[in-house]
């Protein structure tokens, strides 16, 4: 099993990449134009790691293999550089995701603030899960779900599948490593991969780049490019990522068969280009400042790369700037953006645009039939005033011809 020791084996390997342990030798490379050699020693090094762990997988026969890790572990891009890997050795893996497997929305099981709560295993169909692996391991034709996030339902029809008992199944998902995931499948079919960036880099001889504040700032640059949030909703929402870790991913981390770490030696300067600008929009004033000032400090300490060409269009680095191989264009924006995770956040966007328009059309319609009312009133007004006045008129005339009691008031 792996364990963080072999986290540690890599940083040793990484460390000899140029000499480059710490910013001011990342200047260095820079200064000297040898910035570009350092990005391709880096990728070479994790490119053979990948080819390395692919070959485990075919040597040891098994079907099914699991990848897990943190927010903005570069998960998507390992598992696409596997699966290319796994078709050079003739195995031809299925892709596959668990967000399709969702339990219908009336059955997903909310938070202790009444909110749905997506991250919890309970919120998968582990059943229909199992059923549907276990079918196609089995050669059967299988009819895979697609979940429409909008309804809240599974659909099906649209991804009627089955595999040949010589394929195997690539499986990316935040509970990958959780046996309670995949119950009815064996052991021995099982291959799991734990990813995370733990860079080699040091900031000082006591200390070395924190892992949580690096997948931070991964994730805040993808944020802003591909989901359209702030660098302040990243640092708010981070909390609560980081709950969801530390209770779904990390500890399952030592079951995992292999470590795989993403991090890159260069990718700091490259990110700091990106992350800077949206941590100096956040304002004094604001509560997410604090951490916003803190990890401005820390990009201190690094030079910055402005090419981002430099970075090949397969890197896990460009899951987070954009141009990645394995993102598909957006209609929409033009972007090149990871299809999943995008879709998601598009639609979930479009529905709550659809639902502003609708609220808006209501809205004007509603203020619409107000004006007509008021008007329709005030016309019933003003021809009850002229009534009442002409009925009070006839009623003085009349009084004062002597024709009645009446009394005017």
């Amino acid at each position: 099993m792996a364990k963080v020791s072999e986290f540690k084996l890599q940083h040793k390997m990484s460390k000899s990449f140029l000499g480059v342990q710490t910013p001011e030798d990342l200047k260095r490379v820079i200064d000297e134009g040898n910035f570009r050699e350092l990005v391709q020693i880096s990728e070479a090094y994790q490119d053979k790691r990948i080819v390395e762990i692919a070959q485990q997988i075919y040597d040891g026969k098994h079907r099914v293999v699991l990848i897990a890790g943190p927010s903005s572990s570069g998960k998507t891009t390992t598992a696409k550089k596997l699966c290319t890997q796994l078709k050079v050795l003739g195995l031809d893996p299925l892709y596959m995701g668990t967000d399709d497997y969702f339990v219908e929305r009336e059955q997903t099981p909310l938070d202790e603030n009444g909110k749905y709560n997506f991250e919890d295993l309970d919120a998968v169909d582990v059943e229909l899960f199992n059923d549907n692996i276990i079918g196609l391991l089995k050669g059967r034709e299988v009819d895979l779900p697609t979940f429409n996030f909008m309804t809240g339902h599974k659909e099906y029809g649209k991804r009627i599948t089955s595999i040949k008992r010589s394929q195997i199944i690539v499986i990316e998902g935040i509970h990958a490593l959780n046996d309670e995931l995949t119950p009815h499948i064996r052991q021995h079919q099982k291959f799991k991969i734990f990813v995370c960036p733990v860079t080699a880099l040091k900031v000082s001889k006591e200390s070395g780049v924190d892992p949580m504040d690096h997948r931070m700032l991964r994730r805040m640059v993808r944020d802003y490019q591909f989901r359209g949030h702030s660098a302040k909703a990243t640092i708010d929402n981070w909390p609560s990522v980081r709950k969801g870790e530390e209770k779904n991913i990390f500890p399952f981390k030592d079951s995992a068969d292999v470590a795989f770490n993403t991090s890159h030696i260069y990718e700091i300067p490259i990110l700091k280009r990106h992350a800077e600008p949206l941590l100096k929009s956040i304002k004094a004033d604001e509560p997410e400042f604090e951490v916003a000032s803190k990890m401005l400090k820390f990009l201190e300490e690094f030079p910055v790369y402005d090419d981002d060409s430099v970075v090949p269009n397969d890197s896990i680095i460009r899951e987070f700037i954009g141009g990645s191989t394995f993102a598909a264009e957006d209609p929409e924006t033009g972007k090149k953006t990871f299809v999943g995770g995008n879709w998601f956040w598009r639609n979930l966007q479009n529905y709550f645009k659809d639902k502003h328009e609708e609220l808006k059309e209501k809205r004007e319609e509603f203020a619409e039939k107000h004006e007509e009312t008021k008007k329709e009133l005030m016309e019933i007004h003003e021809e009850l005033i002229d009534n009442l006045e002409e009925a009070a008129k006839d009623d003085v005339e009349s009084v004062i011809r002597g024709e009645g009691e009446t009394v005017v008031k």
